[in-house]
This record gives C-alpha cells, structure tokens and sequence, in this order.
C-alpha cells in the first residue's frame, strides 16, 4: 500500500482488504467510530461504493478487522516492551505504559477496539482481548497471596485496564499537552500508577504467611 496524499492509500495485489482497514483507522482518527463510513473508507482507497462489501459484510464488519488489527498492534507494543523483563509485577505494569503509547500512536484505533455492542456481535474482538489476558494471567496470578483464584487475578488486570484507560483519555482529550511530546511522560506516569496499584494485591514482603508480627 502506497501513501497518494494527505488521508489517501491505494492498493494492489489484492490488497484492498488492509488498505481499507487502514483507510478506517485513519477515518476514526478524524471523525471518530460515529462518523465512519464505508463509502469514506471506498474514496480514499480510490475503489467503487460497492467494491468493500466484497471484503465485509457490512460496516461492523469493516469495523471489526479495524477492532483486531489494533488488538494486534497493541500486543505487539506490549511483547516489544518485556522481553527482558522477568519481573511479573513490572510485566503488568507496562500493560498501563504500553496502552499509553498505543493510544498516542493509534488515537481512535482504541474507540473501536472498544467501541459499544462491536465486541458482543463480532466474536473475533471478544476473542482477541482474551488471548491478551489470558497473556497476563500468568503474571497476575504469580503477585498474589496464595490461595487467591482466578476472580481476583482477573479482577487485577480489570483494575490495571481502568487505570490506563483514564491516563489515554486524559491523554487524548490533551489534559497533558501535545499527546506526541508527552507520550512517554504519561506512559512513564501510568506505568508508576500501576505498580503501586500492583503492589496492593501482592505477596507480603517479610514473615511468611501465618508468621506472627509483634509490633
């Protein structure tokens, strides 16, 4: 896909279904997951009002191959980040620094990621958000006290995703300033938030469980 100006791709090699999944998230950034629609989607990839519905279904369905290709970028911000990070508490803090920077880079790409009703009529969606906790699991369940189940590590990682959600939309709405100047600042920030977050569901530190502690 090649850049024809400012909001405009063309395709080739039977290419159109990306090169209007791109078109999308370019549209969203504009105008929001509202204001999109598939005949805008159709113009800026230079092709026939019809020729999308070769591809998807219907608008929702545009929308949802947006909704993955954004999981993927996100996850694949996420596994850049960690490589070298063997630390489960640091490992689900940079979930927070991770949507930070996704939400700076890719703006509207987390509305439709989120968007209303997408996740419950394309089960694809509902799918890709789970393969990235069922990522995290792990590390959730490795800082919590013994004995805790699976509600609680899942409860942690709603916590984490409500903490970074309220730093991007703070982000975006420019309560920081310029999201592209301060986008590692207030990834740095979130990250800081959910460590502490982290830290209250975390194993103790000092006597071990059922030790008696005289103060």
């Amino acid at each position: 896909m090649a850049p024809t100006g400012k909001g405009r791709a063309t395709y080739h090699h039977g290419d159109l279904a990306a090169a209007l999944v791109q078109a999308t998230l370019e549209i969203v950034d504009e105008v929001g997951v509202r204001g999109f629609s598939v005949a805008e989607a159709a113009r800026r990839t230079r092709v026939s009002p019809a020729a999308p519905y070769r591809h998807f279904a219907d608008r929702d369905a545009l929308l949802a191959a947006a909704a993955l290709e954004i999981s993927r970028r996100l996850r694949a911000l996420y596994e850049e980040a960690v490589p070298d990070v063997e630390s489960p508490q640091e490992r689900l803090a940079m979930v927070a620094g991770s949507f930070v920077r996704a939400a700076a880079r890719y703006r509207g790409g987390l509305d439709i990621l989120f968007a209303p009703g997408l996740r419950a009529a394309h089960p694809e969606v509902r799918e890709s958000g789970r393969e990235f906790v069922d990522m995290l699991l792990p590390s959730a369940f490795a800082v919590l006290p013994p004995g805790q189940g699976a509600a609680t590590a899942v409860a942690l990682l709603d916590a984490l995703h409500a903490l970074a959600r309220g730093y991007v939309a703070q982000l975006l709405d420019g309560k920081f300033g310029d999201p592209a100047e301060v986008v590692e600042e207030i990834a740095a920030r979130a990250s800081q938030a959910a460590r502490t977050l982290v830290a209250g569901y975390r194993i103790p530190d000092g006597p071990a469980a059922g030790d008696a502690v005289i103060c």
